[in-house]
């Protein structure tokens, strides 16, 4: 009897080990994109992109031309953008090191996300840190929480509308990617 039993529980968790190692794999999927060479060349093609594993984006490039064709996977150092799903990942040099990060805005000051690993209470997680890049400036500069507005008003100063959403706080760090997408708009009329 406790054979028979020892049996089906092994089953049943062996079962759920398939169930669940089949779904994570699931997740992955190849959408439409392109990677841009440190050489500026393009390859047009697929990109990897898990959803429900994101900082894989920030990490690396998993490209293809077609399916079934042969996978490269690029670092920051080898490619200077790639483009998945609606998303655009430009590599960037941060504080000497080449990471991916994710642009949420584009325009004449670009809004990067940049997400990190760190130990927290002995327990990995994921970071987000905010960068933003003046067109014609050099790399990107660490959005801090504390000094948003200080920071944003500088390098959006020639747009008295933005400067006041910031000084009577209608635009704050928690709305970031609404007031640069409102910079940028302006600045394209």
């Amino acid at each position: 009897m406790k054979i028979k039993n020892i049996f089906s529980i092994t089953i049943v968790l062996s079962a759920i080990v398939v169930a669940f190692n089949s779904n994570a794999f699931a997740q992955a999927s190849y959408y439409k994109g392109y990677v841009i060479l440190v050489s500026g060349d393009t390859l047009k093609g697929e990109i990897k992109m898990n959803p429900k594993r994101e900082f894989d984006n920030f990490t690396k490039a998993s490209y293809r031309k077609s399916e079934g064709s042969e996978i490269k996977t690029f670092n920051p150092k080898k490619i200077k953008e790639y483009y998945v799903n609606g998303v655009i990942y430009v590599s960037r040099n941060v504080e000497g090191e080449q990471v991916f990060m994710k642009q949420l805005s584009g325009g004449l000051v670009n809004l990067f996300e940049a997400q990190i690993e760190v130990y927290q209470m002995n327990e990995l997680k994921i970071k987000s840190d905010y960068y933003m890049e003046k067109v014609g400036e050099t790399g990107p500069v660490k959005i801090k929480s504390g000094k948003f507005r200080k920071q944003v008003e500088e390098v959006m100063s020639d747009n008295l509308e933005i400067v006041k959403g910031l000084q009577d706080k209608t635009y704050d760090y928690d709305n970031i990617v609404e007031v640069f997408n409102s910079y940028n708009k302006s600045a394209k009329n």
